[in-house]
């Protein structure tokens, strides 16, 4: 079953939320801004962004005002699965290497590792990558 797709409003709030996640950690101020000013823009958006990622990709999010690969990539990825696994990842304020060394027979380098070499944020992303 496909996930439900999140209404701008929706992709609006989980990106200030980051940001307002961001901000407690003392993150860079202009990274901290730049999520603040996307979410701006999607709450700005006349068109539903499920249907500007079904048409024009991730090109499509990226011509939006103030929306950069990474941004554009967080967008894709709550339009397309409703998560964002660095939203999660800074509600647990969990370091992906910490989680990882929570599974058996993966001690801190390996964790380290696996996050650096394969990208791997997630407990789900690591299973998905064991598997392949």
């Amino acid at each position: 079953m496909a996930p439900a797709a999140l209404d701008n409003d929706s992709v609006a709030d989980r990106l200030e939320e980051v940001a307002d996640l961001l901000s407690t950690q003392t993150a860079n101020p202009f990274r901290v801004r730049a999520w603040r000013e996307a979410a701006q823009t999607v709450r700005a958006l006349d068109r539903d962004l499920a249907d500007l990622v079904a048409a024009e990709g991730r090109d499509g999010l990226e011509a939006l005002p103030g929306i950069g690969e990474s941004l554009a990539s967080a967008i894709e990825e709550l339009v397309t699965s409703g998560r964002l696994a660095l939203l999660d990842r800074l509600r647990g304020e969990v370091a992906p290497e910490d989680l990882f060394t929570r599974v058996p027979g993966i001690g801190e380098e390996l964790a380290s590792r696996i996050h650096e070499a394969l990208g791997v944020e997630t407990l789900e992303e690591l299973e998905l990558a064991a598997h392949d």
